[in-house]
C-alpha cells in the first residue's frame, strides 16, 4: 500500500493523489488540495438511478466550484474491481476538504473510520430491488459498457464480459432469482450509512419524473446553490423519458414497477423473500 501526492497545479490547489491497493494496481485521482472542510458523498445503488445521480451531481459541484471525483468509474475504467478496493486502507488517502466523491456503487468500508468521511454530508439513491434487478438483466445483456483491458488487469472486463454471457443465455425471472441475493447483500452494506443524520436517501419512484425536485433536494443536502437558468439546463439533458421501451438502450424504460411487468407471480413471491432485509431497510413493502 502507499500514496504518493504531486502539485499539478499549486496556485490552483489541484494535486494528483496516486494511490497503490494491495493488489499492487496503482490508481490516480485529481482532488482539489487546502480547501475547508466539509466533503461531499454521492452513493447508488446499482441499477437505481446512480449514472443519473452522479451526472447532475457533478454538473451541480462544477457551478459551485467544487470539483467531482468519480472514485467507482475510474476503478472500473482502469479494470480494478470493487471488491478489491472496498475495503483497501490506501483508499481513505484521496479524501480531502472541498472535493465530491461520487460513483459509488459499492460501499467503500476503507472510508467509514475516516473523520472527515464521517462528517460530510451524503446522498443515497435507491430503488424498489425488483426494478433493478430486472434493469440489470437489460442492461448487462444489451448496453452496459465493458472497459477495455488495461496492461495491467482484465479483471473487470473479464467480469463484464461473464454477466453479459450470463444474461444473454438466461430468462429474465431465471437472472433475477440468480442476483437476488448478490443485490440483496449490496444494498445492506449501505446500512452502514443509509440510517446516518448525515445521509439523504433517494427514491428512484420519488424523483424519476420529478428531477427538477431532486435537484433542489441535493442543493439543500450539499448546501450549494443553482440558479434557475442553470437547472433548466440540467434538465435539458437529464429529463430523458423514453416515449416507447427499448430493451437495447441505456435508458430502457423508466416507469416504476416494471417487474411486474416483466417477472412471474412466483418469482416476484421468491424476490420478496430473497430481497426482505434489503426491502426493509430501504423502506420498500415486501409483499406487492
Amino acid at each position: 500500500m502507499g500514496v504518493q501526492i504531486c502539485d499539478a497545479r499549486k496556485n490552483a490547489g489541484m494535486g494528483r493523489v496516486e494511490i497503490t491497493l494491495q493488489n499492487g494496481r496503482s490508481v490516480a485521482f485529481d482532488v482539489d488540495l487546502g480547501l475547508e472542510r466539509p466533503a461531499y458523498f454521492v452513493f447508488g445503488v446499482r441499477k437505481s438511478g446512480s449514472t443519473l445521480l452522479n451526472a447532475i451531481a457533478a454538473e451541480m459541484a462544477r457551478l459551485n466550484g467544487r470539483r467531482f471525483v468519480d472514485v467507482g468509474d475510474t476503478f472500473f475504467q482502469q479494470n480494478v474491481r470493487a471488491i478489491d478496493w472496498q475495503y483497501d486502507s490506501a483508499l481513505a488517502a484521496i479524501l480531502h476538504p472541498g472535493n465530491v466523491y461520487g460513483g459509488f456503487r459499492d460501499m467503500p468500508f476503507a472510508m467509514l473510520n475516516n473523520d472527515l468521511f464521517e462528517r460530510s454530508p451524503k446522498v443515497l439513491i435507491v430503488r424498489d430491488p425488483r426494478d433493478a434487478l430486472v434493469s440489470e438483466y437489460f442492461s448487462n445483456r444489451y448496453s452496459h459498457p465493458i472497459p477495455k483491458a488495461t496492461v495491467e488487469s482484465s479483471e473487470m472486463t473479464a467480469l463484464m464480459e461473464r454477466q453479459r454471457e450470463n444474461a444473454l443465455n438466461s430468462s429474465t425471472d431465471t437472472y433475477v432469482l440468480n442476483a437476488a441475493r448478490d443485490l440483496a447483500r449490496s444494498i445492506l452494506e449501505f446500512g452502514a450509512i443509509a440510517k446516518s443524520s448525515g445521509t439523504t436517501i433517494f427514491k428512484y419512484e420519488d424523483y424519476i419524473f420529478n428531477k427538477r425536485a431532486l435537484i433542489a433536494m441535493i442543493a439543500r443536502q450539499f448546501g450549494w446553490t443553482v440558479d434557475e437558468s442553470s437547472v433548466v439546463e440540467i434538465l435539458q439533458w437529464a429529463d430523458v423519458r423514453p416515449t416507447r421501451e427499448d430493451p437495447q438502450a441505456f435508458i430502457r424504460k423508466v416507469t416504476p414497477g416494471d417487474h411486474r411487468e416483466k417477472l412471474s407471480p412466483a418469482t416476484i413471491a421468491s424476490l420478496n423473500h430473497h430481497l426482505r432485509a434489503a426491502m426493509l431497510l430501504l423502506n420498500y413493502p415486501t409483499q406487492t
